[in-house]
């Protein structure tokens, strides 16, 4: 499947997961047009697609290759006839916005760049400095110490004194800042999000770390009570003059617990949330953000107060969920970055409908709903608003319907392996 010279734009989309194919489907459903999709390997969620070109390339932790691959996509693609074609440069992951941030003076040549550079994503997605900037604007978030693991093995007696003063106690939480350099690490036991239940396993998650080559810091935590319901996220977009203009919130139903993919959504009931609209806004007017972003947070029923996790520079992984209550992400890329401007004055608007995303069979999907949104849930299964990003029903090669098939059944196995705590 190629893409015809005469489409208006072609949107390159870096990365192959399900958020990449959500962003690929997005622009099919409102637009007509193909994708340009970059995974690092084929897999079945980039296999066998009417709507995208796949183009895979495997050393995308080699930024240097990496750039002239996708410089080369933006001399195919956006050079037409000797006439310019306008070209979409997307990244599904951290480590792609990163990279599209580096080698944006280079890329730019082709591409429209909807993302900050790397000084906004250093204050915004290093957790250290998300935590300082919701300290001066009075913010909730979870109590916090930072630990360096650049230099000596940490003194566990004067950690342990040091996390009783910021009302860490244990079982605590524990992640990176740099999520990246994280990714990229090896070691024994390792997982996205680590739960720690003294300050012996802690010292000796931070040796390992180290010892793999982690120079950057980790972040230690309150581990909040509450189940996979008690998420939050809300995804927000700027504009090119850095207002908002755009939030859908969604609660979480449940959670992937296997270890590579711990905190990823597997069920989001899209809903309003009056408090992450108004404490997001605050927080991105003063990052002075622009295009996409995502917070997650948590629910805590101890104060009644959301806590902030991070901030994700992006479309979240999951992020279909908003597409499917109504609103088109792919209409904000192309109104903002390909043609002069979002529509509809400078008015903030806040998504309101309610709607089911979900990527379990139904039959496992309630198992997990706590009693509280079981109605609501069934609701909205009866009234048929639930949704799954793969499918879609413009794809029509049976191989890439018995994939879907397989991978969906394929979350009993998980969840009996990796199931969430009750």
């Amino acid at each position: 499947m190629q893409i015809s010279e005469s489409q208006p734009f072609v949107p390159v989309i870096l990365g192959g997961d399900i958020g990449a194919y959500s962003l690929a489907r997005e622009f099919h459903e409102l637009y007509d047009v193909r994708s340009v999709v970059v995974p690092s390997v084929m897999t079945g969620i980039t296999e066998h697609s009417r709507i995208l070109v796949p183009r895979p390339f495997a050393q995308q932790d080699d930024p240097v290759a990496f750039a002239a691959f996708v410089s080369e996509l933006g001399r195919e693609f956006g050079d037409v006839n000797g006439t310019t074609r306008p070209l979409l440069l997307l990244g599904a992951a951290d480590q792609h916005i990163r990279f599209i941030a580096t080698y944006a003076n280079e890329l730019s040549e082709w591409f429209a760049i909807p993302y900050v550079g790397n000084a906004e994503l250093d204050r915004a997605t290093e957790k250290d400095g998300f935590y300082q900037l919701c300290r001066d604007l009075g913010v909730s978030y979870p109590a916090t110490v930072v630990h360096g693991c650049a230099g000596d093995a940490p003194d566990a007696r004067a950690l342990e004194s040091e996390l009783v003063a910021e009302g860490v106690p244990f079982p605590a939480i524990v992640k990176p800042s740099d999520g990246v350099a994280w990714g990229a690490l090896e070691f024994a036991g390792k997982r996205k999000v680590h739960t720690v239940a003294s300050i012996q396993e802690l010292t000796e998650l931070i040796n390992k770390a180290s010892g793999a080559g982690y120079g950057g810091t980790l972040v230690i935590q309150d581990l909040i009570p509450g189940g996979d319901s008690g998420m939050h996220l809300a995804t927000f977009f700027s504009d090119q003059d850095k207002r908002v203009r755009f939030v859908s919130c969604g609660r979480v139903i449940v959670e992937e617990h296997a270890p590579g993919a711990v905190g990823n959504s597997a069920a989001i009931v899209a809903q309003a949330n009056d408090v992450a609209v108004m404490e997001g806004t605050r927080l991105l007017e003063e990052l002075g953000w622009t295009g996409f972003s995502m917070f997650d947070m948590k629910l805590d029923p101890r104060d009644g107060a959301y806590k902030f996790f991070e901030l994700n520079p992006r479309l979240g992984r999951n992020h279909f969920y908003i597409t499917a209550a109504g609103h088109n992400v792919a209409r904000f890329y192309v109104e903002e970055y390909l043609r002069g401007g979002l529509a509809g004055g400078t008015d903030l608007v806040v998504a309101t409908e309610r709607h089911l995303y979900n990527i379990l069979p139904l039959r496992l999907l309630r198992r997990y709903v706590p009693a509280e949104m079981k109605s609501g849930v069934e609701e909205l299964i009866a009234s048929k608003r639930y949704s799954h990003p793969l499918y879609y029903s413009k794809e029509t090669n049976p191989r890439r319907w018995l994939y879907i098939l397989i991978s969906t059944v394929n979350h009993y196995r998980k969840f009996k392996r990796h199931h969430p705590a009750s």
